[in-house]
């Protein structure tokens, strides 16, 4: 095994962290001395030691002149818990492969300095991209102060999320729709507006079955005051960019909108969606009502957002996923 391989494992580590780190990140640490791993482990946000300090405690004292994998930068300040990077020089680290720097401001490159600063090699940027990506709502959490917003789609090929008559359920197939569960496990919170609410009946829940440190947040928006009450969904009543200072605050660190074409529309145009994911059925529907993203729309082809896509299929169906490109 190499360096690849052995950060390739860290990020296998990571990812069993999902549901489990929010406000944090998704961290896993690998720790090899002579060609075997000694240690390794991922965070938790509950348990709150970093993925560093719980590798290097399985590793015990073989983790000396050992080489250590992270798929973040080792912190360097004294928040809930020490910082990893100075314990990563008392424990005698031999050499530190790191994925990318922290994008928090408290760290920021200052792990990696105080590393080096210990004369222990340190190398940034293996496998960058797969870890930015597996932290992409921690990165915007961080550095816009704002939560990952991300609107899903279920549409036929010609763009309907819905019949003339209105029937939507189930355009897409069961295994479109255990992706969702998949999705929904992975954010905060679910958000829809008060016309999908009271049509549909949603749930909205994780179906999962799999951990998570906090309970789903449910939120159905109603500046119409078109609602008496929702039991165990929280009632929002102001704007898109208030929702997302108001999520910001409960430290809601992504969320999924589920929702009608118009509030698809107007999220896009308040800038709190980071990404779409549409769920694309192999059937036709025809008609010129019930487009996927309604509202007032834009007026000219300039104004329209840009996107890039990625595509996979997922059972008879196919998922496109297209992150929103924007400076703020």
């Amino acid at each position: 095994m190499n360096d690849l391989d052995y950060m390739l494992r860290a990020l296998e580590i990571a990812r069993q962290g999902v549901g489990l780190t929010s406000p944090g990140a998704l961290v896993g640490a690998v720790i090899v001395k002579h060609h075997q791993i000694v240690g390794e482990a991922f965070y938790t946000y509950d348990e709150k030691e970093h993925a560093e300090i719980r590798a290097l405690r399985q590793a015990g004292s073989a983790a000396r002149d050992s080489t250590v994998y992270t798929t973040l930068e080792p912190c360097s300040h004294q928040g809930r818990t020490g910082p990893c990077a100075q314990a990563l020089i008392e424990a005698g680290i031999a050499r530190v492969v790191t994925a990318m720097a922290d994008p928090n401001p408290e760290v920021n490159g200052r792990g990696i300095a105080m590393l080096r600063a210990a004369n222990i090699p340190t190398d940034v940027g293996l496998l960058q991209t797969d870890a930015a990506l597996l932290n992409e709502a921690f990165i915007t959490y961080k550095t816009r102060r704002r939560p990952f917003g991300i609107l899903k789609i279920a549409m036929t090929l010609d763009g309907k999320i819905a019949t003339a008559g209105g029937e939507s359920k189930w355009i897409t197939s069961e295994a479109a729709r255990a992706e969702v569960q998949s999705m929904r496990h992975q954010v905060d919170a679910v958000v829809t507006g008060s016309g999908t609410f009271l049509k549909d009946a949603p749930q909205l829940t994780d179906r999962t079955g799999l951990p998570r440190r906090r309970p789903l947040l449910r939120v159905v928006l109603d500046r119409r005051l078109r609602l008496d009450c929702a039991p165990d969904f929280i009632s929002f009543r102001g704007s898109l960019a208030e929702l997302s200072k108001d999520l910001y605050a409960r430290e809601i660190q992504s969320f999924m909108l589920e929702c009608g074409p118009d509030l698809a529309f107007n999220a896009l145009n308040a800038g709190v969606i980071d990404k779409i994911v549409a769920f694309v059925a192999p059937k036709i529907l025809g008609g010129r009502d019930v487009a996927s993203i309604g509202g007032e729309g834009f007026k000219q082809l300039s104004d329209a957002l840009p996107l890039h896509i990625t595509c996979k299929p997922i059972g008879p169906d196919l998922m496109i996923t297209g992150y929103i490109h924007r400076s703020s």
